[in-house]
């Protein structure tokens, strides 16, 4: 599935008529090896992060949020913001069953590619372009964040971690 999901990508940029880069790698896991290996900051790359939210009902809710890779998410923000009685990470089954992607394979386009709803964190919108995992551990992509906010349309929200 992972590199149908490149290929899905791909197709929808193709599509939108927006300028991307695809960038090949060795296998990488981190997104620091990720930025080591692509020749980009760790800051330009935007990290996709697959998270389940309890309701008031007591069911999970699949969502993604996207943060800077040298960012860290606060949980507490996204359960007042969701209204949720808690949120974590989705365990690597239920992401690779949800996505069909591996954790750190996961491109931050899981409102339109697995029908989750996409959080993005709003310091992403102070950047020229994001680059991401694209379904692969072996491909990324580049792009400018103006695009990206424009096909995706993600809700842009406040998820990072202050210290």
């Amino acid at each position: 599935m992972a590199t149908e999901t490149f290929l899905e990508i791909k197709k929808i940029l193709d599509a939108s008529k927006v300028e991307y880069k695809h960038i090949t790698h060795d296998y990488v896991r981190t997104s620091e090896d990720a930025a080591n290996i692509r020749g980009t900051k760790i800051e330009d790359a935007a990290k996709a992060i697959i998270l389940k939210a309890q309701n008031k009902d007591g069911n999970f809710n699949f969502i993604q949020a996207v943060i800077s890779a040298n960012e860290r998410i606060d949980l507490k923000k996204l359960k007042i913001l969701l209204n949720s009685k808690n949120v974590s990470l989705a365990s690597p089954d239920e992401v690779l069953k949800k996505t069909g992607c591996t954790v750190g394979s996961v491109p931050p386009f899981a409102n339109v590619l697995f029908d989750i709803p996409t959080y993005l964190d709003e310091s992403v919108l102070k950047k020229d372009f994001i680059v991401f995992s694209a379904g692969t551990h072996n491909d990324s992509m580049q792009m400018k964040v103006q695009d990206y906010c424009r096909i995706l349309e993600p809700k842009v929200v406040d998820l990072r971690k202050i210290y």
